[in-house]
Order: structure tokens, then C-alpha cells, then sequence
């Protein structure tokens, strides 16, 4: 597969998104696709693709019905990152960017996009907004507008991990496309025809909550397979036979303290899982066995979890990796 092949704009469908296609498609060739549309659903399963892929096929001279044809003038810019009728904001979310994500969009960009909307262009014009629920209260106002006076051509595509943190008023204005539904049997096939091996595919689905793409990758994170050594450290921690400085210094040399909060909030909830008399989500790991004898201090944990993202957060803002290293390994212990 060539390099332009691997660009979203022009990856096969997905099995789970052929509805959400053949909809939005057909609106397009029945001229009845609305001015606005949101891509919305957990990360991971694939909704991003999805919208490089039909604004490809919108913006395409030669669409057919799989996709655009990748050899036209608008498939060559689009791969050049320069189409004309294409805006995406935040800049870092284009395909073809180096740029990093992560900014919220501010209201001055939102007046870009209104006036960007109303140039005229060569045939359709697209706006994408990713990570729309990163719009400031006075961006997500300003949309607003353009939303409810909608101008001929122009759709607007937003994407949105946690839709739910995005205004109502923005979202009784977009179509949401059928994207987060999907067939369990599908996503299964699709783990398995990757990893090679079904109980492990299940195994992966299950601690993705149903993310398919996400699960694909899982065998191959840095804390996938220190899950059972997570277990025991956190077990000399509580006693005793281990400082929290020496764990420290250890899985900082492992892994990253992003991978090491995420391996923590996944053993703890599954923890809280079993301490509330469920089963493990870990079928490959005996923790019942582990855990025995041992009691969670409920309250304590239920705190802690929720003290994850402040920590990453003080990393983000150059906290050092080590201090917040020792301080969840020290807290750790009184669990």
C-alpha cells in the first residue's frame, strides 16, 4: 500500500459505518445533506476516518460509489493538504498535518470559519471542526450562527469524542450520523481477523468498552503486560515490603507516566469491580487469587480515581514526571 492509500481519505469502509454512508450519500445525491453534521462516539472507533473519507468523496471530481477516485485535481490537493474548499479546524487535525492537537478553538477562528463560509467556491465547500467539544462558550455561541443561517454548498462537519459536553443548541442544529452503533459480532470479526486469536480479541473489547480500533492496538501498549506486575507491586505497597520511591523509580523506567495512569485506573476499576462482587474484566490474569484476603478501602479509591486527571494535567503543565511518579505511588499505598 502506497503512502497515499494510508491516508483516511481513501482507507476501505469500515464494515460497522456502511449505514452511515449509504445515509449520508444518498442525502448528498438526493440534494437533502444537511448544513450540518456530527461525527460523535468514544475514541477508537474509527469516526474520524469516516469524515476524511466522505469529505474526500464530496469534494472528489470523480467520486464513485466506495469513494473518491484519488487521482483527480481535489483528491491531489487534498493529499497536499491545500484544498481550497476544505477548512479544518483546529489546523493540527488535517491528515496531512505535523501539527499537534490539543487546543481548545477560540471565537476568533469561529469568525474565520463565517467568513471562510461565505467565499464562494468551485462547488461544495466543507468546514471540519474536530474535537468540538473544545469550543470555548463564546466559539460554540458564534457557531451558532453559522449553523442557524446556513448558506448554500457549504456543511459543516463536527467530531466529538464526549458529544455530551457540547451545547444543546448546537446539537438539535446537526444531523448525528450513525456511527457509535456497533454490532458486537462485527467488531469481534474485525479484533479477531487482526490479533489472530479470539479470546484475546474479547479480552481486548471488553477493556476498549467496545473502542474497536482501540482494542486492536491494546496487546501492543507499554502496560499491557505488566497488568499482573502492576498487581503485585500495589500489594507490596499496601504491605509494606516495597517503598513507594523504589516502585517509583521502577516503572518510571518502564513506561511513561500517561501509560502508568492508565494501567492504574484500569487495575483500580477493576479492583472497585470485584469489591462490589463482580466479576474480573481480566480473563487472562487470575486477580481473584491475587486479591485474596485483601479488602479495598472503597471511598479512598472512588477519590484517587478521580485525582488521575488532575495529575496528568499537572504533567501536561511541566510537572515533573518523577514527582508525580512518587506522589501516586506514595498515595497509592493507603488504598
Amino acid at each position: 500500500m502506497n503512502e497515499q492509500e494510508q491516508l483516511p481519505y481513501f482507507t476501505p469502509l469500515l464494515a460497522w459505518q456502511k449505514q452511515a454512508w449509504e445515509q449520508a450519500t444518498r442525502q448528498f445525491y438526493d440534494s437533502k445533506l444537511p448544513h450540518g453534521l456530527l461525527a460523535s462516539g468514544m475514541a477508537g472507533i474509527g469516526k474520524r476516518a469516516f469524515v476524511w473519507r466522505f469529505m474526500a468523496w464530496l469534494l472528489c471530481q470523480n467520486k464513485h460509489e466506495s469513494g473518491a477516485c484519488g487521482l483527480c485535481e481535489s483528491c491531489t490537493w487534498l493529499v497536499a493538504g491545500t484544498h481550497p474548499d476544505l477548512m479544518v479546524l483546529p489546523s493540527g487535525s488535517l491528515p496531512t498535518s505535523e501539527e499537534v492537537d490539543g487546543a481548545s478553538i477560540k471565537i476568533d477562528e469561529v469568525r474565520d470559519l463565517q467568513e471562510y463560509s461565505h467565499i464562494k467556491g468551485r462547488g461544495v465547500r466543507l468546514i471540519v471542526l474536530d474535537h468540538a467539544e473544545s469550543l470555548s462558550v463564546g466559539a460554540a455561541n458564534a457557531l451558532l450562527k453559522t449553523l442557524e443561517e446556513p448558506r448554500a454548498g457549504v456543511h459543516l462537519m463536527l467530531i466529538s469524542d464526549n458529544p455530551a459536553r457540547l451545547l444543546p443548541t448546537i446539537k438539535s442544529r446537526v444531523q448525528n450520523l450513525p456511527l457509535n452503533r456497533i454490532d458486537y459480532g462485527q467488531a469481534l470479526e474485525f479484533v479477531t481477523d487482526e490479533l489472530g486469536d479470539e479470546s484475546l480479541s474479547r479480552l481486548c473489547l471488553d477493556l476498549a468498552d467496545g473502542a474497536v480500533l482501540k482494542a486492536v492496538k491494546l496487546p501492543q501498549t507499554a502496560w499491557f503486560n505488566q497488568r499482573t506486575l502492576w498487581l503485585k507491586t500495589w500489594l507490596a505497597l499496601r504491605s509494606g515490603t516495597r517503598t513507594p520511591i523504589a516502585a517509583s523509580d521502577y516503572w518510571q523506567s518502564v513506561m511513561g507516566f500517561g501509560d502508568f495512569v492508565v494501567l492504574t485506573r484500569l487495575m483500580l476499576n477493576d479492583l472497585v469491580r470485584l469489591g462490589l462482587g463482580l466479576d474480573s474484566r481480566h480473563t487472562d490474569i487470575d486477580v481473584q487469587a491475587l486479591m485474596s484476603q485483601q479488602v479495598l478501602n472503597l471511598p479512598a479509591t472512588e477519590a484517587f480515581l478521580a485525582s488521575l486527571d488532575e495529575m496528568m494535567v499537572a504533567v501536561g503543565q511541566n510537572v515533573q514526571e518523577k514527582m508525580a511518579y512518587d506522589t501516586l505511588c506514595c498515595r497509592l499505598v493507603g488504598l
